[in-house]
């Protein structure tokens, strides 16, 4: 991700990266829950950052609207395991779990205890040489015997 892109609406004005889990605070504005927790907690400051205005409390922080997180996953991000660029933030999570040819993935015979774990991109080749899937037959049919 460019953070130089970035619209600075939404980047948190604490760390200067994009918002992460953004929440508000009482006097509107708006920081990532990780980065204002931490100021409110350190050396117990209790105000706002931005304008130093009223005590805060941490239950009195509110979620982000509804269009600033769609504007948050709509912002470009690279996955830094295989590369690919131009990945909308909001489905990166999908990427990981299930299209990056580099996240490291288990076995499909793991659940018949396979140890073997690895990239996406090498499952095929684990598998067709894999010592557990063929047993799963025979482990199948004994357990259903019982």
């Amino acid at each position: 991700m460019d953070e130089q892109s970035i619209d600075p609406n939404l980047i948190c004005s604490i760390c200067h990266k994009a918002l992460k889990d953004p929440i508000c605070t009482p006097c509107d504005h708006t920081y990532g829950r990780e980065c204002i927790t931490q100021w409110l907690n350190q050396n117990d400051k209790s105000s706002c950052p931005m304008c130093l205005k009223m005590p805060i409390s941490i239950n009195e922080l509110t979620q982000a609207s509804r269009p600033l997180r769609n504007m948050l996953d709509q912002v470009r991000v690279r996955c830094t395991l295989c590369a690919q660029t131009d990945l909308q933030r909001g489905n990166f999570v999908n990427h990981i779990n299930k299209i990056c040819p580099k996240s490291v993935v288990p076995c499909q015979a793991a659940d018949i205890k396979c140890p073997w774990t690895g990239p996406r991109d090498e499952l095929q080749s684990h598998i067709s040489t894999c010592v557990f899937e063929p047993l799963r037959p025979v482990l199948f049919s004994l357990v259903a015997e019982n």
